[in-house]
């Protein structure tokens, strides 16, 4: 190698050794940026969500009827302890002040075992709420909403209602939560949804990790297809203590999905429920 080649390549790897520094740093900027980004969006998207919590309260109103069998169930238990499935809890909720705020508002998905609760949506497609909140706001946590393709009131036999993996728990990112710990469901197994025209209580009976391109997503549209489905579930499901539920009638099913992993993955995280009890508002 002639002496001219030779400064030629160390000129380079001078000016090389000088840029890695401007490199790094540029870098750790773009990182630091992206962090506090971030964290901008998971202060705000709380902020707003907690703010809709005025609108959804426990109900103090105790009916004749709640009374009754309140005062039933203390006579029979000092005969014989009867494990019966609690009733929907009655919630007061400000539908109007909601469908004000957002006319895409269908109810208010509440999950006791995971302490969530937030209010779904339903766009014209199932891009939309991606990273818009409820308040029509653009932010990655975006907003929990049912697919598009479904009817807003369960008539589907399966209901698909969506939500992101955000790394602070919020949304639907605690969701991986029942798989190390199953006993949440034991404890908890109903998530309840709070409609104007009705309040639907769905029992946990699956939850698993699959692809987005999985059977998991196919809809039913008969009753054939929903014992395969079932089938399907039962190939896959990580639960272990499966719940004793009457399938026979092909109760209607929600199933609640987010992402499992990093951005951008195809995996999936998903909980599969079926409908035990519906109670129409007066």
């Amino acid at each position: 190698m002639s002496r001219k080649n030779t400064d030629s390549s160390t000129k380079r790897n001078d000016i090389v050794n000088k840029m890695v520094p401007y490199i790094l740093v540029a870098v750790m900027l773009v990182s630091g940026f992206n962090t506090l980004s971030a964290l901008k969006n998971y202060r705000e998207a709380k902020k707003e969500y907690t703010g809709l919590q005025q609108y959804v309260a426990p109900s103090t109103t105790v009916t004749a009827e709640a009374e009754s069998t309140s005062e039933e169930a203390d006579t029979e238990t000092e005969v014989e302890e009867v494990v019966v499935k609690p009733d929907i809890p009655a919630m007061d909720i400000d539908f109007d002040s909601l469908l004000e705020i957002n006319e895409d508002f269908k109810g208010w998905l509440i999950f006791p075992a995971l302490e969530l609760s937030y209010p779904v949506l339903q766009g014209t497609d199932n891009e939309h709420y991606l990273h818009e909140t409820y308040e029509h706001n653009r932010n990655k946590a975006g907003a929990i909403f049912m697919d598009s393709y479904n009817y807003p009131d369960f008539k589907d036999l399966n209901t698909f209602i969506y939500g992101h993996n955000m790394r602070d728990g919020s949304m639907f990112g605690s969701l991986k939560t029942l798989a190390e710990h199953p006993e949440l469901i034991e404890q908890e197994p109903y998530i309840y949804v709070y409609t104007p025209r009705a309040s639907y209580q769905f029992q946990i009976v699956a939850y698993y990790t699959t692809h987005k391109k999985s059977d998991t997503y196919q809809f039913i549209l008969d009753l054939k297809e929903y014992d395969a489905y079932l089938d399907y579930i039962g190939s896959v499901n990580d639960m272990e203590n499966i719940p004793d539920v009457d399938m026979s009638e092909h109760p209607r099913m929600m199933t609640l999905s987010t992402c499992k992993g990093s951005a951008g993955t195809s995996n999936r995280f998903v909980v599969h429920s079926v409908l035990v009890d519906v109670k129409k508002n007066e």
